[in-house]
């Protein structure tokens, strides 16, 4: 498995790029794209035919993302997202659970569509989502990266309500919340023949600008 830190280079990166490609547009007199930054909660889980009886287990989310306006009702945004997910499983046949962990770097690409109320504004989105498993532990703290992928794949569909500030930079603060749902097999094939992600997150965004 990649290291943490060239997986997370990577998608830095991919941000920078696309970042890139979208200041010549800024330019304008009133700009469509911004920049912005996101963190929360999550609770997440496993599921297919290998898992039984798992639980939800929470975590951390965090990132930034890219805002293209492409009109009033409708935007696109790219995410680069931090998550720490996990999961607990109860083995009834040796009396214990059995919990793990994992650090995830996911890239989601948002389509967003937006109610004409401001400063209030309700949106809902939907898009796929690419994730990179950097690290999987179990809760013993030994390691489970032969047990599972490097890459993750997701759809993702939710909502958020949103209040214009426009003071300053700073033009928007938002709530959030989103369903992931796994739509890859996550185990390893030597280890797990069907194991996939579904995680619940709730996170609050700031907009700024650029």
């Amino acid at each position: 498995m990649q290291t943490a830190t060239s997986k997370l280079t990577a998608s830095i990166a991919t941000f920078a790029l696309l970042l890139g490609l979208a200041l010549p547009m800024s330019s304008q007199a009133q700009s469509p794209v911004d920049l912005g930054v996101r963190g929360g909660l999550t609770q997440a889980t496993f599921y297919g035919d290998d898992v039984n009886s798992n639980d939800f287990r929470p975590g951390f989310t965090g990132g930034v993302f890219l805002n293209y306006q492409v009109n009033d009702a409708f935007a696109v945004q790219p995410e680069v997202l931090y998550s720490r997910r996990g999961t607990k499983n109860h083995n009834s046949a040796a009396g214990n659970d059995i919990r793990v962990r994992q650090d995830v770097i996911e890239i989601p690409v948002l389509l967003k569509l937006s109610a004409p109320t401001a400063p209030v504004t309700p949106r809902l989105y939907v898009g796929p989502a690419l994730g990179f498993v950097t690290n999987s532990e179990l809760g013993n703290g030994n390691d489970a990266d032969d047990s599972f992928t490097d890459v993750d794949f997701s759809g993702v569909v939710g909502g958020e309500i949103a209040y214009a500030l426009n003071k300053g930079p700073l033009s928007e603060i938002a709530v959030d919340g989103r369903y992931n749902l796994g739509l890859a097999n996550l185990g390893d094939a030597n280890n797990f023949e069907d194991v996939r992600t579904s995680a619940f997150t709730g996170t609050l965004s700031l907009r700024f600008d650029i």
